[in-house]
């Protein structure tokens, strides 16, 4: 067989033809000056960083004796590095009885045919049975002089204490995106082999920092392009995404696309992506967004290049928010069947609520007789203007009233006998039935049967006393509601509700789980930097959540959970909220006469001690 793989061809020899492993190399040279040579090194790391070749340039350096340089290999050494009676190269996977073991203790007692050592280099030790270890422990504690052991792990927690404390260990790293890439460069280069330079970044995505992999994707890649090395093969026969896909996918559902998103997403599953590779990218993209927009260093990105970067549309929020669904999505692939529908549930989780305007589809002439009754306008192309300014200027206010669920605006044909825009709304607020809705019923709940309201194994706290509490229920002005609503703000919002759904589902410290029960019949209404307004489903938890404060405890929690100290209000009158609402909603001038009152920062309450907090709340 005439051809030779990339990777063993190009194989390093020398100290001097090893890439990335820097702090490793200079090690061993020092200790090839300076004559300190152990009797048992460990090198440990990712596959495809260099272990076991770098262990056979250390033995054979060792063994040689004819170059003028102590660091150096002559050529003899080097071309019979592999016929070297004195470097014995071991696989424990195959070989990893007691027996194997006991064997090579015997042998080790020869002496070196030719150089001053007899090497034995094991790879993979960590596959060694408990036994064959503890046959190995005695060779370690009691070398022959001229023996030497080189252990090669990819998993070295696997390795007893006893072992690792009698050895050297050396940690390889995986090698950097920039390294990889430069050096398949100079081998394709020499190989006169052509290629298109965006290809190999992507490579070097794949081999995920190993260079013996990078080498075989190489291979495979100039097999499937006849010779030639293109994005496009790597990108359809390995099954990863082009980053102009990634950049326009996240700018989709970050634009609340999530029609285009689907059908993107689709397409690249018809193109046969690797979900683990997709997900991964997706991920990196995102990590590059952050570390771009908190240092402005190009040179820090490892999957995007400037002009990609710049390309993308978000925000450091969505960034942070999305990429932690992201990384649980991981973890729920290992376990699923269906990638597809998880990575699809996801991203839809993912995406941004787009407002739907009336305006921007078609209008049927029933639907514009309608339309026209709603609004109560002649056709007028003055009062036209003043109605698309006023839609302008309530767009915030609205998105926040329709992302908390509690107003509801539908422009519906079959409505014909609406009058106008406010008794559309206030008969929605009529028609919406809470009592219906188990996420914001206001029925009384029975706290003596609680077993299934959470996972939890803790019981709810007394909320006796607080339901008791009528006459002392907390109020709030109409202003207060006004100034709650026009300080929130979309991200604010959906961060706080994705952060609830999350304490709901993810929150297992025992501490918190009396408020973790409480929260679970929560519903947020509005939310800002340092605030958030909610309301439960019975008078007790409102009491008891206002009752918190700014306790220490709480704020804490608050601020693991939520992103900060905050000032909780929990709301009782919901039909004073609706009421303030819908006149917000209908006076397109709100934001210039009444003016917010942002809230201060909250002062946390560090009298109470966590433990006496702790039995007051579970007693």
């Amino acid at each position: 067989m005439s051809y030779k793989a990339l990777y063993r061809k190009y194989r390093p020899r020398t100290f001097n033809e090893v890439v990335g492993q820097d702090h490793i190399i200079q090690t061993l040279k020092n200790i090839i000056l300076n004559h300190k040579i152990s009797h048992a090194y460990l090198f440990s790391g990712p596959r495809g960083v260099g272990k076991t070749s770098v262990a056979k340039i250390f033995a054979s350096t060792l063994n040689c004796g004819h170059a003028e340089n102590l660091i150096s290999l002559c050529e003899h050494c080097i071309k019979n590095v592999d016929q070297n009676l004195d470097i014995i190269e071991m696989d424990a996977a195959s070989n990893n009885g007691v027996d194997e073991i006991r064997e090579l203790r015997e042998k080790i007692q020869h002496t070196p045919a030719y150089g001053r050592f007899k090497i034995y280099i094991i790879d993979e030790v960590h596959m060694l049975t408990k036994g064959a270890f503890n046959a190995l422990l005695k060779t370690l504690e009691e070398p022959p002089a001229h023996a030497i052991f080189i252990l090669a792990t990819t998993d070295p927690q696997k390795i007893p204490l006893t072992i690792l404390s009698r050895v050297q260990r050396y940690n390889f790293r995986k090698i950097p995106t920039e390294i990889i890439v430069s050096q398949l460069e100079n081998v394709l280069i020499s190989e006169q082999i052509s290629f298109e330079n965006s290809s190999l970044s992507y490579i070097a995505r794949l081999a995920s920092g190993g260079m013996r992999d990078a080498l075989s994707i190489a291979d495979q890649a100039l097999a499937y392009g006849d010779g030639e090395i293109k994005l496009n093969d790597i990108i359809y026969g390995f099954g990863i995404s082009a980053n102009e896909n990634l950049i326009t996918l996240l700018n989709l559902l970050y634009e609340g696309k999530v029609k285009e998103a689907i059908s993107l997403v689709n397409e690249l599953k018809n193109g046969g992506i690797d979900t683990n590779q997709f997900v991964s990218a997706l991920i990196n993209v995102l990590k590059d967004w952050i570390i771009y927009s908190k240092t402005s260093d190009h040179k820090l990105l490892e999957l995007l290049t400037l002009d990609e970067i710049q390309t993308l549309n978000i925000d450091d929020k969505y960034a942070f928010e999305k990429s932690e669904l992201l990384y649980k999505l991981t973890k729920d692939l290992i376990y699923s069947d269906s990638p597809f529908q998880m990575i699809e549930l996801t991203l839809l989780r993912m995406a941004n609520n787009q407002k739907e305007d009336i305006k921007n589809k078609p209008i049927t002439s029933e639907q514009q007789n309608t339309q026209e009754t709603l609004i109560n306008t002649q056709q007028n192309s003055e009062i036209a203007k003043m109605d698309k300014q006023k839609d302008k200027n309530m767009d915030t206010i609205k998105i926040e009233l329709e992302h908390s669920q509690e107003i509801l605006i539908e422009a519906n044909s079959d409505e014909a006998n609406a009058q106008t825009i406010n008794d559309d709304i206030l008969n929605t607020f009529n028609d919406f039935n809470f009592d219906n809705d188990p996420l914001i019923s206001t029925a009384e709940i029975d706290l003596n049967d609680t077993e299934n309201m959470s996972k939890i194994g803790v019981e709810l706290p007394d909320i006796k006393p607080f339901e008791d509490q009528i006459n002392a229920q907390k109020t709030f002005l109409d202003n207060e509601i006004l100034n709650m609503i026009l300080l929130s703000n979309r991200s604010n919002l959906e961060f706080a509700i994705s952060s609830l759904d999350w304490v709901i589902k993810g929150c297992e410290e025992k501490i918190y789980a009396p408020i973790v029960k409480v929260l679970q019949n929560a519903k947020i209404l509005a939310a800002g930097p340092n605030f958030i307004l909610l309301r439960t489903k019975n008078i007790g938890f409102n009491n008891y959540i206002n009752s918190l404060g700014n306790n220490a405890i709480w704020q804490e929690f608050l601020k693991k959970y939520f992103g900060g100290y905050k000032h909780v209000f929990a709301l009782s009158d919901v039909l004073q909220y609706k009421t303030i609402g819908t006149k917000a909603m209908q006076n397109p001038n709100i934001k210039n006469e009444f003016k917010t009152q942002p809230y201060p920062d909250v002062e946390i309450n560090e009298h109470e001690t966590p433990t006496g907090w702790l039995y007051n709340h579970l007693k």
